[in-house]
């Protein structure tokens, strides 16, 4: 993993994070999750004109399959300057992150953006297993155009398949709540927060992790820590509604 500290100065930024739905995080990559959990597999000839189109019937009759519910890139082979990867797949156990309590309002729990990361030649696709945490936030942010920052950061050169090689731009960072009932898949090249898991002190939420990776670092992860001018912390704050405690998936 290639690691670098960035200066934001005085930038102050705060967005509110909003649901998890494939047309909202479309510019970022996908969203994985059944879209019709009320239809049964043996209910399938009666509601099969209503599914999506890549819904069919698999397994004998006691599965359904939606199928390419995620677009995968390896961008290694054509663009990376190693030339070579291999698929990776990992389990990440990451535990619920502390939150702290917005200045502006009792409803609304506030991380701070600390760090963003991004794979340049590969999509990463997180995969929820179920534990004790059941709540996760999806932290991106589109790129900047090139500049002297970033010109010695591999990236690949095809215009209109990734976020291209500049810097995030964090004056537009997107935030999102998902459910564990929910995969997410990271477009190459996209900037992204580490996994933030909500939920109470000492739960977790673990995933499976796929990817490509070639083992050189500024390849496989570009990490960057931000950094403030005359602040203990930079101000790149996400609020996140606190949900109704009722809620089957509520454990903030």
């Amino acid at each position: 993993m290639a690691s670098r500290k960035i200066q934001v100065g005085h930038l102050d930024v705060c967005v509110t994070a909003e649901p998890l739905t494939q047309a909202a995080f479309a510019s970022f990559g996908d969203v994985v999750a059944n879209p019709r959990p009320e239809v049964l597999p043996a209910a399938f000839a009666h509601h099969g004109a209503t599914l999506p189109a890549n819904a069919v019937s698999a397994n004998q009759g006691f599965a359904i399959q939606y199928r390419h519910v995620s677009r995968l890139a390896n961008l290694y082979p054509e663009h990376a300057p190693s030339g070579t990867s291999d698929p990776i797949m990992s389990m990440f156990v990451c535990a619920a992150r502390p939150l702290r309590t917005s200045a502006s309002s009792r409803r609304h729990a506030e991380f701070l953006v600390s760090h963003l990361e991004r794979h340049p030649f590969t999509t990463q696709t997180f995969t929820p297993v179920a534990s004790s945490a059941s709540l996760y936030l999806v932290v991106v942010a589109p790129s900047l155009p090139p500049s002297e920052a970033d010109a010695d950061m591999p990236v690949a050169g095809e215009a209109g398949k990734t976020p291209g090689r500049g810097l995030p731009n964090l004056k537009e960072l997107r935030a999102f709540v998902a459910t564990r009932a929910q995969a997410v898949t990271y477009g190459a090249g996209t900037w992204h927060a580490p996994m933030v898991v909500l939920g109470a002190p000492g739960t977790t939420l673990d995933f499976v992790v796929t990817q490509f990776a070639s083992g050189v670092a500024d390849e496989d992860c570009q990490l960057l820590e931000f950094e403030a001018q005359g602040r203990p912390e930079p101000q790149l704050r996400v609020h996140i509604p606190i949900p109704n405690t009722s809620s089957r998936d509520s454990n903030l």
